[in-house]
């Protein structure tokens, strides 16, 4: 299982959540979840919007994990 990773671009980059919601046209909501790196079924659209926000691939911000059992 893939979980998005945004910890270490987002506190590179010192974006708020705000920042994050405001310029990519997420919601808040999302935003938090993305930033949370739980599992949730993201659009590969939501995935374009924050991997071209921080200037990155998609792949740059997802980490394979064990799944849950």
């Amino acid at each position: 299982m893939y979980v998005v990773n945004l910890y270490n671009v987002r506190w590179k980059q010192k974006y708020t959540q705000d920042e994050i919601a405001e310029a990519t046209g997420l919601g808040v909501n999302t935003v938090s979840h993305l930033l949370s790196g739980k599992h949730y079924d993201y659009k590969i659209s939501t995935l374009e919007k924050i991997a071209k926000f921080f200037n990155c691939k998609i792949h740059d911000i997802l980490i394979e994990v064990e799944d849950e059992v």
